[in-house]
């Protein structure tokens, strides 16, 4: 049997620790700040990244093209391993076209050996799932029957972020520059959700931070269901929020909660003190 090897890319966030454990494979991703570009392969230092977009620093990010997801691909698979990879959902970004493609060309000559999951999430949303897979793979399970897991378990997984201002989702598009100054200048707070889609919606509004923490608190209080008995918090440069939330979420729940950095590639389109909650769950409808 062949081994199997779990890829993702850099938007899920995946610790050293975690990536030595499980043998997970990391496609890097680019970003750039004030026109300079970055690879995550070198290396990031969050707290000057954050510190950055403080300052009035413009992000953007550049998504994995079809060159380089077949480049990725194929060098696991030229030393005859199977891969299931996660992506980044295709509703955030083209990443997930890029290394279908790229899948589809190397079928002819690695027949059947790549299967292209749809994360329909981001960051530790994604690592969730790849875990659970790495998992399942020790245990005996083929490609195929993990690629069906890991898209049960997608149906399934919920994220639940804030983020400390509205600025940045305004830059990307996701809501109205005029919304962003009003809610900003009257401290709104938005908890949101990652939908059955993997698209990014608010499902409630706040008027402090401390709020919005316990909001995430509650709903995943309310939502957790154990299927996979993990729960991640990921936070752009708020470790102390981060920390907060574990607390709480663990003293509610008896779980050993991780709490990991958000990385460049998300952190740009979310910003500074956005603080994510990922769990598996019975659907991704909000309960509670």
């Amino acid at each position: 049997m062949s081994k199997i090897i779990i890829s993702v890319e850099a938007t899920a966030d995946i610790t050293p620790e975690i990536q030595q454990r499980y043998n997970i494979a990391v496609a890097p991703m680019e970003y750039i700040v004030d026109g300079k570009s970055h690879s995550t392969i070198d290396g990031v230092d969050a707290s000057a990244f954050y510190g950055a977009m403080r300052d009035g620093a413009i992000t953007k990010t550049s998504l994995v093209n079809e060159a380089a997801a077949r480049e990725h691909l194929e060098s696991l698979l030229s030393g005859g391993a199977e891969v299931l990879h996660f992506c980044i959902s295709s509703h955030l970004s083209g990443t997930y076209a890029s290394f279908v493609s790229a899948a589809a060309e190397l079928d002819c000559t690695y027949p059947g050996k790549v299967m292209i999951v749809d994360a329909r999430t981001a960051s530790c949303g994604i690592l969730l799932m790849a875990v659970a897979c790495c998992i399942k793979a020790s245990e005996g399970a083929t490609l195929n029957e993990l690629f069906d897991y890991a898209q049960k378990m997608r149906d399934n997984t919920s994220s639940l972020f804030t983020v400390d201002s509205l600025t940045y989702l305004a830059r990307t598009g996701r809501i109205s520059k005029g919304a962003a100054i009003f809610g900003n200048a009257i401290h709104l707070k938005v908890a949101m959700r990652v939908t059955e889609d993997g698209e990014l919606a608010p499902y409630k509004k706040v008027l402090s931070r401390r709020r919005a923490l316990a909001e995430l608190v509650s709903r995943t209080k309310s939502m957790y269901v154990p299927d996979f008995d993990q729960i991640l918090i990921a936070h752009a440069d708020c470790e102390q929020d981060a920390n907060y939330v574990a607390a709480e979420v663990e003293a509610q729940l008896g779980l050993n909660v991780q709490v990991v950095a958000l990385g460049p590639v998300i952190g740009c389109h979310s910003g500074p003190g956005t603080l994510a909650v990922f769990f598996t769950s019975d659907g991704k409808q909000i309960k509670g």
